[in-house]
């Protein structure tokens, strides 16, 4: 590291916006913002390169990819130093630095600081832990685990007097779950006991528990533009985005007919699409019933949600691997685990406000 790269960070500054969408402020909260203030900045440019010092020094990235023999990070991703030398990967990247060794973090009168980055640091370590799949990924053909005992309690729990009602109650169920972006290959019963998902293990869960019990459900697959998703995602990653992504849903057979049944967003995540996108509050609360189908994809883009095409499964797409890391998804989750309150499930009780008091950037 060249100390001609670095220069003091100013808590207005247009990277303390990009610094607050990162995992570490995230779990700062109200801190975030005089840690961000007593670190420093690095700006390199298209081939320059950054080596991490010491385990003194903890690096965030803010803008850009950074690209090293053990691969890559993005916005939001820290890590400590280690020697390790990156290469930026584009035209520019943004690091913010903190020498934890070094004056100014060294002065006396910051000991709330330093406990703050600690614990912040351990509850991002407790996320990273909870987000990462194991190392062997189930058989694509087992995803829809319908016979999975808790998936057959769940399902008879969820079942009404009237196959509608049924669809309705399995529906809002899932619909409640907080939406995160994360790995795909994942048993419908291995999300039903993480308690959240992303549009494809959502749909997952929700379609193997309506034939649990005993209705006739399937899966939707429709292009979603990112000026829409994007808006769940810290914006400095939508540089990185494809324009288009494939969005996938379920559907259940009502009355005879097909109805779209989008349960991806719960009424947090929705709500940030709201922000955007006001003309749509009459989306919430959601419900399916027959004549009713729910997909606001389908309404974003113009199309009856009774014309779908409805496959029996996503194996195929599901059994794809990821170019995001775990520790890419956490940084890509954070305005969404801020919205969600996903936070508290990884701060110790001894700090109950840590992640509190941070608004979220658009």
């Amino acid at each position: 590291m060249h100390l001609h790269q670095l220069k003091q960070a100013r808590p207005a500054s247009h990277e303390l916006e990009h610094f607050e969408d990162s995992v570490l402020a995230l779990y700062l909260g109200q801190y975030a913002p005089r840690v961000f203030g007593l670190g420093a900045l690095c700006h390199l440019t298209e081939g320059e390169s950054l080596t991490f010092g010491g385990p003194q020094t903890l690096n965030v990235v803010l803008e850009g990819v950074l690209v090293s023999e053990h691969g890559w990070q993005g916005p939001g991703c820290h890590l400590d130093g280690d020697g390790s030398r990156y290469m930026v990967k584009g035209e520019k990247a943004v690091v913010w630095v903190l020498d934890r060794g070094a004056e100014p973090w060294a002065v006396k009168g910051l000991q709330s600081l330093h406990v703050a980055l600690d614990k912040a640091c351990r509850a991002a370590d407790r996320a990273l832990a909870a987000a990462t799949p194991p190392t062997e990924l189930p058989d694509p053909e087992t995803l829809s685990d319908v016979d999975h005992p808790q998936i057959r309690r769940t399902a008879a729990r969820l079942r009404r007097t009237t196959p509608e009602a049924t669809a309705d109650a399995i529906f809002r169920f899932v619909q409640a779950m907080p939406y995160r972006f994360g790995n795909w290959q994942e048993r419908a019963s291995d999300t039903l006991a993480r308690g959240n998902g992303m549009c494809t293990t959502k749909a997952n869960l929700q379609v193997t528990l309506m034939r649990a019990a005993g209705l006739e459900a399937g899966f939707v697959e429709m292009p979603m533009s990112m000026s829409v998703l994007g808006k769940l995602m810290p914006s400095a990653w939508l540089a990185m985005m494809r324009p288009t992504v494939r969005h996938y849903f379920g559907a259940v057979k009502l009355g005879g007919r097909w109805h779209a049944a989008d349960s991806s967003y719960n009424d947090d995540s929705m709500g940030i699409y709201l922000e955007s996108f006001p003309d749509y509050a009459h989306l919430l609360p959601a419900h399916v019933s027959t004549g009713k189908p729910y997909s606001p994809t389908a309404e974003k883009n113009g199309v009856d949600p009774f014309d779908i095409q409805v496959v029996p499964h996503l194996n195929e797409e599901m059994s794809k691997k990821s170019r995001f890391s775990p520790a890419q998804f956490e940084a890509l989750n954070t305005r969404l685990d801020r919205a969600q309150g996903s936070w508290r499930n990884w701060v110790e009780d001894d700090h109950p406000d840590l992640g509190a008091g941070l608004r979220v950037v658009s």
